[in-house]
C-alpha cells in the first residue's frame, strides 16, 4: 500500500518511466520507444521520478510514525 500511496503522488509522465524502468524492468531505450519520447527525456523523467519516489515514501512514513 505504501509503494502505491507514493506512485499516486508522482507526476503521470514521470511516474509511467518510473513503472516501465524500476518495477516493469525496461531499459530506458525501451522506455524511450514506447513512450515514444527521446531518451534524453527519459533519463530525466527517472531522475526526478525516483526523487519524487523517496520525497513519498518519506511523507508517508512520517504520517504513519506513532508520535
Amino acid at each position: 500500500r505504501l509503494v502505491l500511496a507514493a506512485l499516486d503522488q508522482i507526476d503521470l509522465d514521470r511516474r509511467a518511466v518510473f513503472v516501465l524502468h524500476e518495477i516493469d524492468g525496461f531499459t530506458c531505450e525501451e522506455a524511450a520507444r514506447t513512450l515514444e519520447i527521446p531518451l534524453g527525456t527519459v533519463y530525466s523523467r527517472l531522475r526526478l521520478a525516483r526523487e519524487d519516489f523517496s520525497a513519498a515514501i518519506r511523507r508517508l512514513q512520517a504520517r504513519r510514525a506513532p508520535g
